[in-house]
This record gives structure tokens, C-alpha cells and sequence, in this order.
């Protein structure tokens, strides 16, 4: 994988036509890089300080508020967007949950801390026990949670300012003991533009609690169902993770942008999310309310943090052919959260709840409120259509979503953009299984390079469970990595199609350049692992399929294991001979190069620009230093 790519949703930045609503102060100084180390985080407040003598007990509720996602333009009122901040308002009101598992830490007037204790997992209630006296305390609850008093871990999880600060938010209040018990009431974080808008921060917490509530409700017994899966529970959760935000803060702003971004970064557990741009939230685009962008990028934090990605990075749709590692791990943080956000059993109401969906918003209604996003994900529609064939859904982002949403929704006919039966239910654990064995083909096991859907095809099916071909093909997906990444050795086996010729491509695609060409119709690409250093010859032998009209121009090229495609610094070797003009006799494309042990890729290319586009199907043979290159099994 290429650590250096970030994973990322990029938001338009939409100019509103009404002067600016509320805006923050928050500005950029002091910020230095999302991968600066900064101070270490306080310690969390873990366990129950006991005490003897006069104590009072203090208890409490902690909620947050959360501005909603409504999509009803045909409503009176019709609106698309993030509501209100109030939860008393008459057509759009904001909601209003319990802060739960969260960390609470309470300190006297020195700033010493004097008792620890954590929000109940479902209310959001505390309780807890200090010395009586005329004495004040603050109670802070605050936007993490960890393990406390050696008990049950709902999530590893810290809302963060800043990397540079790494300074948790805080819901506070105070209180005297000199009274007697004392009960605080709700104390509530709420979503105005106008204060610090804790419930953003508190609201991307929950969503990490519902994550890990989805996995161990889908996953807590995996192992035992599939040997080697790895199963999530309260004593044995994901690991830690940190989400960055701060009130009217543009991620992208480290990248000299001012188009909004919210982001995973690999290898640091780290997310960003949008807060705003340039201090501006009820106009701008942000993302804290944005709970399928916020568990979007948990899922790429999954993917780096419990399995494996070969995700080149970079910019992705949904309704394109783009590269099966991109189309798997973006397909992937779609699915995730839309499996997560429709679960009846953790949102009950709409908008969550129901058919997956995947919504993206800008502004709210106290400024100048859109969605980028409202698609359904359970619908094949408009370009999101698969026009290319069996296997052209490997290469599809959205395609991609659906195949996993159909092993996990319940099953019946698929009524939009692709007529079959949806036979398989409630497969989460295959899933994971897949994903999280090192073995049986699954995505950690180590031989395995350039990971895409095909692989977790071949995972499913080796566990040897209901055959997933009706969602498969329902979605044009082949159950293999014979689009993409297939190994191939010397020692493999090839199906002959015609004397001398292993494997066959139709070009279809006119393309202006290599970069523009189809990945799926006009692309072969094929995993080569390399066991000794040394200098390698490969070669590429092809011919028109029947001897007659336009022959194809088929090239020859290399890359690396970051391999991205059409990325010189990835290109180890291309060779891009032009054919004789005679369909007749066949061509060759040769390169000899110095390879390291590892994996690279090998990519033969149809060129279809100019007068090659009207070139039919060709014959064609790779061989490593003279000796054919088949598939076979890692």
C-alpha cells in the first residue's frame, strides 16, 4: 500500500448567495501537519477513586444534540439539508441522544482530579461518589472513551482538537458539595453555531460507539463460526483511533485547499473531519453532522486497523470504472456505513434506519443548506448503469457497495437496474471473515498483493458457505481476480485459445491516451511475485484473432507494487512498439529489467486511439524469460 495516500471525501465548496450566518473564530495558526506527533494526550481517567468518611454521590445525564439529515423535497416544507439546531422546532428539528461511554473526570478548584467515572453505555447517566465539604467540583465529560475500572471497552476512541494540541472537548459544569447529594439534571451539548457546538464533537463519538456496537453485535462470535476470523467484543475491541475536528476548520487547509475535505490517514489512525471553511459552517460545506461521511472514513480506519488495503488513494466516483483496489476500499466505506446507519437495531427512525443510503450535506437551514449526496445504494440507476459486461462491477465503486449491501439486506428481487433474485441475508460475519483471516485466501493473507473485490470473492468462497453467485453476477461481478491482479507463475496453468496464445482482449473503448483508457474492457493486468533478485526478461506475444481488418496495438508495462496506473514513478519498464499494419502476422512487445524480490504488476494495454479503435479481439501470451506466465493459486 501507498502510505502516503490519504483516504478522502472532497466536498465543492458552494458560494451561498445570502450574506454569511454564524462563523467561528477558529483559525489555522499553529497548525504544522496532520502527521505532526504534538503532545501526548492526559491520561484517561480509568478507574474509581475510592473514599472513606463524608461523601456525597452526584449524578446526572449527559446528551448531545445533533442538527438531522432530512431529504424531502416533495414535503411542505420542502427541504434537503441539515435541520435546526433546536430540538423544539416546528418542521425540522434537531435530536437529541445520549452521550454514552464517554470518559467523566472531576477535578477540584486546584485542577486536581478527585474522581473518575464513564456515562452509561445505553442513557448516557453518571453516578459517582466524592468527599462532602464546602468544596466546588468541575465535571467534565469528555469527548473519549476508553476502558474504565478494568471493565468492558465499548470503543477506543478520542475527538480531538488538532494533532498539534491533542486536547479532547469537554461538557462541563459545576457543582458544591456542602449541600448534600447533588443531581445535575441533563447536561446537554448542543449543536448552535453560536458557542463552542460540543454536540458535533460528542456526535462523532457516537458514531464510533455505533460502529463498535454494529461490529460486536455482527462479529462478537466470528472465530467461532469461521476459525481465525477476528471477533469484536467488549474485551476484545478494534483499536484506538482519533477523530480531528474543530469548529470551522478545513482539513484541506494542510494541503494549501479551500475545498471542503474530510480524510483518513493511513498508519496513524487519524481522522479528519470538515468543521468548515475558513470559519464558516452554517453556509459552508462541513461534515460533523455528516454521519456517513464520519463512519466512511472509520471504515478506511478498519480497513488499515483490523484487515488490510491496497488502495492506491486518490480521487474516486461511484458511477465510473476506476482502479478494483480504489472501487473495493471506497465500496467498501460506503457499504460500511450505510450497514451501520440502516441497522434497525442501532437507529430506529428515519433517516437512518431503513434503505442504505449514503448522504453528504453542505451548510444548514440556518444558512444556505444542499446535499451533494442522497443516493440510494440499493439502486443500480442512470450512470451508475453497467454497460461493459460481466465484470465490469470489480471496477465500480458503487457496484462494489451493492454486492456487499446484498450479502447483508434481506433477500427478494432487485427491482431497479438489474432484474435477479437477491437470495443471500444477514452475511456480515462472511464478510469479516474474509477480510480478517489469514488464511483461506482472505484479504491478511500475506502472499496476497493488489487486494480488490475479487479477492474477497474467493475468501467467501472458500469458506464453503451459501453460494453468493446470484448477487455476484446481479451485480456484474466476477467471483475471481481474473479481471484484475490474477497471479500467474510459470509453474501455472493456462487455458490455450487458440495454438501459442493463452489469454484474449477486445478493444473497445476509444481513449485519446494510455491514462484515458478503460481499466476493465481495455486493460489486462496480472500479479508477478518475483522470489530472487535478478534481471528478468518478460514479453508480450499477440495477434489478431482471425487474421483479417484492423489489427490491435497491444503494449507492454510494469509496475511497481504501489502501482498506480498511468503514474510514471510507478512504471518499471514499458515497451510500446507500434504493430507491423498486416493483422496477418503476429507482434511482439519485449522488456528485460532488474527486479527486486517482491510483487509487481504487469499491465498489457490495447492502445485504442486513432484507427486502433476499430480493432477486434487479439491472441495473446506473456512469458518470464521465455517460459509462459498462467494463473494459478497463491
Amino acid at each position: 500500500m501507498l502510505r502516503a495516500h490519504v483516504y478522502l471525501i472532497i466536498s465543492l465548496f458552494l458560494l451561498g448567495a445570502c450574506a454569511k450566518k454564524e462563523t467561528s473564530n477558529t483559525a489555522t495558526n499553529g497548525r504544522i501537519s496532520p502527521t505532526y506527533a504534538g503532545p501526548a494526550e492526559a491520561a484517561y481517567c480509568a478507574a474509581t477513586v475510592p473514599y472513606g468518611g463524608s461523601t456525597i454521590t452526584v449524578s446526572g445525564t449527559a446528551q448531545y444534540v445533533r442538527r438531522e439529515t432530512y431529504n424531502q423535497p416533495s414535503a411542505m416544507p420542502s427541504f434537503t439539508g441539515l435541520g435546526s439546531a433546536s430540538t423544539s422546532h416546528p418542521d425540522l428539528p434537531a435530536g437529541a441522544y445520549p452521550i454514552r461511554a464517554a470518559e467523566v473526570r472531576v477535578t477540584d478548584a486546584a485542577g486536581n482530579v478527585v474522581q473518575c467515572a464513564q456515562t452509561d453505555p445505553v442513557s448516557g447517566a453518571f453516578s459517582f461518589t466524592v468527599p462532602a465539604g464546602n468544596i466546588t467540583y468541575k465535571i467534565a465529560i469528555n469527548s473519549r472513551s476508553a476502558q474504565f475500572n478494568g471493565g468492558a471497552i465499548y470503543m477506543n476512541a478520542s475527538v480531538l482538537n488538532k494533532p498539534e494540541a491533542n486536547q479532547f472537548y469537554s461538557l462541563v459544569t459545576t457543582i458544591s458539595a456542602g449541600g448534600g447529594n447533588v443531581a445535575t439534571g441533563v447536561l446537554q451539548a448542543t449543536a448552535l453555531t453560536s458557542g463552542p457546538m460540543l454536540g458535533a464533537a460528542f456526535n462523532i463519538l457516537d458514531m464510533f460507539f455505533n460502529a463498535n456496537a454494529f461490529l460486536r453485535n455482527k462479529v462478537g462470535t466470528c472465530g467461532a463460526t469461521f476459525p481465525g476470523c477476528t471477533s469484536v467484543t467488549t474485551s476484545a475491541p478494534v483499536p484506538k483511533v482519533s477523530a480531528y475536528w474543530e469548529k470551522g476548520f478545513n482539513p484541506n487547509d494542510y494541503f494549501g485547499s479551500t475545498s471542503g475535505l474530510s480524510f483518513y490517514l493511513p498508519d496513524y489512525s487519524r481522522l479528519f473531519i470538515l468543521g468548515g471553511i475558513s470559519g464558516e459552517i452554517d453556509d459552508a460545506d462541513t461534515d460533523h453532522f455528516d454521519n456517513s461521511v464520519i463512519l466512511h472514513e472509520y471504515g478506511h480506519f478498519l480497513e488499515d486497523s483490523m484487515f488490510f488495503s491496497d488502495s492506491p488513494g486518490g480521487s474516486h466516483n461511484g458511477n465510473k470504472v476506476i482502479d478494483p483496489r480504489l472501487a473495493w476500499s471506497e465500496g467498501w466505506g460506503n457499504f460500511i456505513q450505510a450497514a451501520i446507519l440502516s441497522d434497525t437495531s442501532i437507529f430506529t427512525t428515519p433517516p437512518m434506519a431503513g434503505t442504505p443510503r449514503y448522504f453528504d450535506s453542505s451548510g444548514n437551514v440556518d444558512g444556505t443548506p444542499d446535499l451533494f449526496f442522497a443516493v440510494n445504494l440499493e439502486d443500480m440507476t442512470g450512470t451508475d448503469l453497467v454497460t461493459g459486461g460481466q465484470g465490469e462491477g470489480n471496477f465500480r465503486e458503487f457496484s462494489v457497495s451493492r454486492m456487499l449491501i446484498d450479502a447483508v439486506d434481506g433477500t427478494g428481487a432487485e427491482a431497479t437496474g438489474s432484474a435477479y433474485i437477491d437470495n443471500i441475508s444477514g452475511a456480515f460475519n462472511q464478510i469479516w471473515a474474509g477480510l480478517t483471516k489469514t488464511t483461506g485466501k482472505a484479504f491478511r493473507q500475506p502472499a496476497l498483493a493488489f487486494r480488490n473485490i475479487g479477492d474477497l470473492h474467493l475468501a467467501q468462497q472458500a469458506l464453503g458457505t451459501t453460494s453468493w453467485s446470484a448477487i455476484r453476477a446481479g451485480n456484474y461481478h466476477d467471483g475471481n481476480t481474473s479481471e484484475y491482479g490474477e497471479y500467474v507463475t510459470t509453474a501455472g496453468s493456462c487455458a490455450i485459445v487458440s495454438p501459442g496464445y493463452n489469454y484474449e482482449i477486445d478493444p473497445t473503448v476509444a481513449a485519446t491516451n494510455y491514462a484515458n483508457s478503460n481499466l476493465f474492457l481495455d486493460n489486462d493486468f496480472y500479479h508477478l511475485k518475483i522470489a530472487t533478485a535478478g534481471t528478468y526478461t518478460i514479453s508480450l506475444d499477440y495477434k489478431d484473432a482471425d487474421g483479417t481488418g484492423q489489427e490491435a496495438d497491444l503494449e507492454l508495462y510494469l509496475y511497481n507494487e504501489s502501482a498506480q496506473f498511468a503514474v510514471g514513478a510507478d512504471i518499471l519498464s514499458r515497451s510500446m512498439s507500434d504493430p507491423d499494419s498486416n493483422p496477418a502476422t503476429p507482434q511482439n512487445e519485449t522488456i528485460t529489467v532488474a527486479l527486486a524480490p517482491g510483487n509487481y504488476l504487469i499491465n498489457v494495454n490495447a492502445f485504442t486511439a486513432g484507427a486502433f479503435s476499430a480493432a477486434g479481439p487479439t491472441q495473446y501470451s506473456i512469458k518470464l524469460n521465455g517460459a509462459n506466465l498462467c494463473p494459478a493459486s497463491l
